[in-house]
């Protein structure tokens, strides 16, 4: 007779095991086991020692839980446990795998903004998890490159919904869920690898629309003169590859991947006719397909803003000031509101880390720190309040093409994107 009056954090699969191990009689789960499920796999502390929690496995309850009970504890585990439990039964691989189970199981880790996941492009790519204290940060996984070959230089054009797109040196793209490790190769046709081989230059962006579901990957000619040879390329989930056609843009872009944010792209950009003084935000909105300028913060000095990325749901921009001791970090507090860009921080570039020629914040970890990327090599943390640095160690020591992104466990099926390439 098994008792599960105490369990320690070595036992943290213990429970899943034994639930596991039923798949081979007619399943029957009490809310007890699922509520301890929950609790061991989240690696919290699980009041067994309560007369509720005593029982032994015998004395518990058999009867039934109804689906929507089962359902809605299961949406709150990660992935990875998720997949151990399709093993469970039948009804419960189905469950796990209903569309409504996804979209809930999304909408549930969206809301957990303390603890994401970093993905590295290296060559494997290497993937980090992290929660609010980054006690975790050394938990790292590498994760088998989904290109057919090794590559020598991989780059993430976004994240959104536990997907990413990546792409390589020779501009094949490839949708991959990291949790999941499934992937998706989208289809080129003759012509569109024959006007890749030209030489013209693209950006790209991946996010959703107004709908969660109406991901998209998006393709421009970087610059203006081209957008009368090249059509941009869309697509949307279920909608099969298409040309959406020309749209009317008069963009020289800055940047080659897009941040995405309220359901639109965002590049710094400046418009041909102009000097690179006359900086934009080109907004691309996902949905409409159109294009808008957006403003960037008030010009302080002679240095010129580049888009840093979203930080604590807010588009964000850095400048370095004129001396190149400080980065100001500008966040958009409502977004497409020019007057309510608001200087966050001034980060140090002085302070515990030295010879620094690169810095970009991916993530607010929470109100007094914030997750740095360094010179494509490591991360820090910066606390805003006590203007203070942490070095945080990785366990790898591999090289990074570019730009790590920061993404969210997810079922999402890279499969349902048919992408123009």
């Amino acid at each position: 007779m098994r008792c599960y009056s105490h369990l320690g954090e070595d036992d943290k699969d213990n429970v899943s095991d034994d639930i596991l191990q039923h798949h081979n009689r007619r399943f029957s789960i009490t809310l007890k086991q699922l509520v301890v499920a929950v609790f061991i796999i989240q690696g919290r502390s699980v009041p067994l020692g309560t007369p509720n929690f005593s029982m032994s496995e015998d004395e518990m309850p058999n009867a039934e839980l109804p689906d929507e009970v089962i359902r809605d504890v299961l949406s709150r585990l990660s992935v990875k446990s998720l997949l151990q439990f399709r093993c469970v039964s039948k009804h419960w691989r189905d469950l796990i795998a209903d569309t409504h189970f996804v979209k809930s199981h999304l909408k549930n880790v969206l809301a957990l903004s303390s603890h994401h996941q970093i993905l590295v492009p290296t060559s494997p790519l290497l993937s980090l998890s992290y929660n609010a204290s980054l006690d975790d940060i050394n938990a790292s996984i590498e994760l088998d490159c989904p290109f057919p070959k090794p590559r020598t230089s991989i780059k993430i054009l976004g994240s959104c919904n536990g997907l990413v797109c990546l792409i390589d040196g020779t501009r094949d793209m490839i949708i991959y869920n990291p949790s999941t490790r499934r992937h998706f190769k989208p289809y080129q046709s003759p012509q569109q690898v024959l006007h890749c081989s030209n030489r013209i230059e693209f950006v790209y962006g991946f996010g959703c629309g107004s709908n969660p579901n109406d991901m998209r990957v998006v393709r421009f000619p970087r610059f203006a003169r081209d957008s009368e040879y090249i059509k941009f390329k869309v697509c949307g989930v279920g909608s099969g590859s298409r040309v959406s056609g020309v749209v009317a843009y008069n963009y020289d872009f800055i940047d080659t991947v897009g941040t995405f944010l309220n359901g639109s792209l965002h590049w710094l950009a400046h418009h041909s006719s102009n000097d690179d003084e006359n900086r934009v935000i080109a907004s691309f909105n996902i949905s409409e397909e159109t294009f808008r300028d957006l403003s960037l913060p008030p010009q302080e000095g002679s240095l010129p803003y580049y888009i840093s990325g979203v930080l604590g749901g807010c588009l964000s921009a850095l400048c370095d000031d004129m001396y190149y001791t400080d980065v100001d970090v500008w966040l958009m507090k409502e977004y497409g509101v020019v007057n309510s860009w608001t200087k966050f921080i001034k980060i140090p570039l002085n302070t515990g880390i030295e010879n620094i020629s690169y810095m970009m914040p991916l993530s607010s970890l929470n109100d007094d720190e914030i997750l740095l990327e360094i010179d494509l090599q490591s991360f820090v943390v910066y606390n805003v309040k006590k203007k203070t640095f942490r070095h945080v160690t990785v366990a790898h020591d591999l090289k990074w093409f570019g730009d790590a992104a920061i993404y969210v466990e997810s079922l999402l099926s890279p499969e349902v994107l048919c992408v123009l390439y």
